[in-house]
């Protein structure tokens, strides 16, 4: 007896509770991100209408009600009236098919019917009093329903989240209007970002967020390396204060029940510091091994742009350059002897750089009473270069030995090889890796990027802080 009393009472419940349970499983709701952004674009409060002196924009709102209300007379058709379009209808009828194109990308006007709230789901459109009135449900949960409005008292006032019962609705319904659900995977987002940042700013990222994405994962890279991964639900945004600078790269994903995807990539740079020489357009970012040394040239006054916006960090260094910047590195003195060579004109901008070098015999000519000052440096040259001017020549020669990890040592000269021992020991040049090998590449050029590498390293300087 007691055993059957205890199924009645178990059934009694289980049949109170099935109405709550059929209504919970058709629960739906636009997407938190997807509802904001659509409030954000037309707000709370405001006319879904336009200036009458203006085009029709379905996209847009006033703060006033149009000409019209109050008259009882619309001839939108004429243009004068200043009550938006959509989908051939207006008021709270084109508002609810403008709202439902921004959320299935299809017209209301070719969604099919139905006579009954049993299936309702967020995105419907619903016909109510007698097809005098329209509303545009954005969530379905038990027996609420909340949907939007742009008709209030007539006017075409915009109000959200009103909330409702199914009762309330039945009573009053007329028809719905069937969303058709979208079973495919998101579209592909697009981002909104600042592609620089100063160590210790947020960087942030945003998109326009889509109508069927439940979900947004943030795939976060720094320099190359996988950091983490991270999600968000119910924003369009993200958001963090990076504790490393560097090149962050982000890949942000929209995903649903259906799929995922292409991902959005982007890549925001953080600076350690305000970099000085943002007006070259042709100098790689701080990451790359060039940067640290330009800006420190340019910065100390040794090195200036070939333009005003262009440093040519690719450019052969000449002789005549290398001149001039060891002769700033000296603060510009004045030349004692005449001009020695038959190549350097008298008003050239490297003639006292190319004279000092040659009283202090820090450069040699090439012959025959020139000194080409366009001709190019090579490597081994540069370093010899500097070595005379460091005068390292009192110090005790350095340990061939140091040479002997580098596969093409045997191509430094006699004359200079001293000098390329001395540079290497004190690493103002390194060698440059193709694959595990190691090479000098003494006879090769020296672009301005790598002289400007190298006199950072032989004058003790680092990357401007």
């Amino acid at each position: 007896m007691k055993r059957a009393i205890c199924v009645l009472i178990v059934l009694a419940i289980l049949c109170s509770v099935l109405p709550a349970a059929a209504y919970a499983a058709g629960d739906s709701a636009i997407s938190p991100a997807f509802l904001r952004y659509l409030q954000a674009k037309f707000p709370n409060g405001k006319y879904w209408n336009h200036d009458p002196a203006q085009p029709n924009d379905p996209d847009g709102w006033t703060d006033k009600p149009c000409t019209h209300h109050g008259t009882g007379v619309c001839d939108f058709n004429k243009g004068s009236c200043g009550c938006n379009v959509f989908d051939g209808c207006i008021q709270c009828f084109g508002f609810a098919a403008k709202l439902a194109y921004d959320c299935t990308g299809t017209m209301l006007h070719t969604w099919k019917k139905a006579d009954s709230i049993d299936a309702l789901k967020a995105g419907d459109v619903v016909r109510i009093n007698n097809d005098q009135h329209s509303i545009f449900i954005t969530s379905v949960k038990g027996d609420d329903i909340v949907y939007a409005d742009c008709n209030i008292a007539s006017d075409c006032q915009i109000r959200w989240d009103t909330k409702i019962t199914r009762k309330w609705l039945q009573d009053r319904l007329t028809y719905v209007q069937v969303a058709p659900v979208n079973t495919a995977a998101p579209q592909q987002p697009y981002l909104t970002y600042k592609e620089n940042c100063k160590f210790g700013e947020k960087v942030e990222l945003s998109w326009t967020p889509l109508a069927n994405a439940d979900a947004y994962q943030i795939r976060i890279s720094l320099n190359g390396a996988y950091l983490r991964t991270e999600t968000v639900t119910d924003q369009s945004s993200y958001a963090f204060t990076p504790d490393q600078f560097g090149l962050y790269t982000f890949e942000v994903t929209a995903k649903n029940r259906y799929g995922a995807s292409e991902p959005a990539v982007c890549s925001v740079l953080v600076d350690p510091h305000e970099c000085q020489i943002k007006q070259f357009t042709d100098v790689k970012n701080f990451l790359d091994w060039s940067h640290a040394g330009i800006e420190y040239v340019v910065v100390n006054g040794l090195f200036k742009g070939t333009s005003e916006t262009t440093f040519s960090p690719e450019a052969t260094m000449t002789r005549g350059m290398i001149a001039t910047v060891l002769w700033r590195m000296r603060q510009c003195p004045e030349p004692k002897t005449g001009n020695p060579y038959s190549d350097v004109a008298e008003d050239a901008w490297y003639t006292d750089a190319v004279r000092w070098a040659y009283e202090n015999q820090i450069m040699d000519g090439v012959g025959n009473g020139r000194f080409d000052p366009d001709g190019v440096l090579t490597r081994e040259q540069i370093v010899t270069v500097l070595y005379r001017f460091d005068r390292c020549s009192d110090e005790a020669p350095p340990d061939p030995a140091v040479l002997q990890d580098f596969a093409d040592a045997n191509d430094v000269a006699d004359w200079s090889k001293e000098a390329v021992c001395w540079a290497v020991k004190n690493q103002v040049i390194q060698g440059s890796a193709v694959g595990d090998t190691q090479y000098l590449l003494p006879k090769n050029g020296a672009t301005r990027a790598q002289v400007a590498t190298i006199l950072m390293r032989f004058l003790g300087g680092s990357a401007v802080q």
